[in-house]
């Protein structure tokens, strides 16, 4: 009984000897038909690369193609130049119309602007590099501060403008005269402080400093009118750093009427004032789509779908105006078309290089005919040949795929 772990150690000592023996004896016999594995070994580089490379070059040039439509529909969307786009962003651009659909206070949007704002491009499972929320409010007339407090609907307006909300936008800004505008006090005889953009200072004159009214009146539900109005100070006007920066999910031209003020003043002082605040309100998401191939398509078809969904359940009629959608679909199957296209086309040079391969192997096993005898003679098991033949192939295998895999790459 005491010699029993002895025995144990023994055999498998004697088991990992006979095993080494094998690839010991695997590895000479291939030296010593060095040339005629080499000749094995490179049949089997150029199949496997060949096979490899068929899905690889149909999904980079669909996927080249995927970044050409969407370039377009972000072209169309912002009227930017489609070269200036990052080609590995996918963009996103839900919205709210109220003006379609009926204005909304900000208490009923909180719901589905806490799902956009962050679960949901998480949802995705994409790489977010930026998320915007953007809120306005219906127009406004512009009256100078200085005039009558009676305006009524004989008087024209300087302009019709309205609050515009924009997270992140004075960091893509540059200010042409005076600063970013601050958070409005609880005040209402306070002036609000707002940006305005560089056309409209221009056209109707306005400087840094100067007070207006922003004047509005809208019927109640009893049939009577109401009237809101609110001072507001120019504390700044702006143009943008690079039009085409993808933070600008608009044309240039959708910002030149509005007043622009932080979230805190839209959420506060002119949410306090309104019962039907929320004219628009929109959601950008820009996400890394680089490492998004054909397999992936199907998948993140179905997440935007029930993003999409879920965000009109929160809020009906929110729509998914700008995303990869359609052109991931249209990828996706025009990468497997091109797949089997290719596959059918190179079946003739794959069989000729298999045909080749078996050419080798053949005179290989030929030549070891002889070594064969002489090892069965010398007590090998059929085991042990097999063994040493299928450790021959495992061997040019794996050096033939670690060479294939960056020769079909290139």
């Amino acid at each position: 009984r005491p010699a029993w772990p002895l025995v144990r150690t023994q055999a498998a000592t004697n088991l990992l000897a006979r095993i080494w023996a094998i690839f010991l004896i695997a590895l000479r016999r291939l030296l010593a038909q060095r040339w005629l594995a080499l000749a094995t070994a490179l049949g089997l580089v150029a199949a496997i690369a060949m096979i490899m490379s068929i899905p690889l070059y149909s999904d980079a040039v669909y996927f080249r193609v995927l970044q050409e439509e969407l370039q377009k529909a972000d072209q169309a969307a912002k009227g930017v130049q489609a070269d200036k786009r990052d080609p590995r962003a996918f963009t996103f651009l839900f919205r709210y119309f109220g003006s379609l659909y009926g204005l909304k206070q900000w208490e009923e949007i909180e719901a589905v602007d806490a799902y956009l704002s962050e679960p949901a491009a998480a949802q995705l499972g994409l790489p977010v590099r930026r998320i915007v929320r953007y809120l306005r409010t219906d127009n406004f007339r512009l009256f100078p501060a200085g005039a009558s407090q009676a305006y009524g609907d004989e008087q024209d307006p300087l302009e019709w403008v309205s609050f515009g909300a924009l997270e992140g936008f004075t960091d893509h800004v540059q200010w042409m005269e005076g600063a970013a505008p601050a958070p409005a006090s609880a005040d209402p005889a306070d002036p609000v402080e707002v940006a305005i953009h560089i056309e409209l200072a221009e056209i109707l004159g306005i400087q840094v400093g100067e007070e207006f009214t922003a004047f509005r009146s809208k019927e109640t539900a009893a049939g009577g009118q109401r009237t809101i109005q609110i001072p507001v100070r120019v504390s700044g006007i702006w143009a943008p750093i690079d039009p085409n920066d993808d933070f600008w999910f608009y044309r240039q031209s959708a910002f030149a009427e509005q007043l622009l003020i932080p979230p805190a003043t839209f959420l506060g002082r002119i949410a306090s004032l309104q019962d039907d605040e929320v004219a628009l309100a929109a959601w950008y998401w820009v996400t890394d789509g680089a490492a998004v191939t054909a397999s992936d398509a199907p998948v993140l078809v179905a997440r935007i779908d029930q993003v999409r969904k879920r965000a009109a359940t929160l809020l009906p009629n929110t729509s998914l105006d700008l995303s990869p959608y359609d052109a991931l679909q249209q990828y996706q199957a025009s990468a497997r078309l091109l797949n089997v296209l290719l596959v059918s086309f190179s079946i003739p040079i794959v069989l000729l290089l298999l045909a080749f391969v078996s050419l080798v192997v053949g005179l290989v096993v030929s030549r070891q005919r002889n070594e064969i005898a002489v090892l069965r003679s010398r007590g090998a098991t059929a085991i042990q040949i097999a063994g040493i033949a299928a450790l021959e192939a495992a061997m040019l295998a794996t050096v033939a795929l670690v060479v294939a895999v960056p020769v079909s790459v290139w």
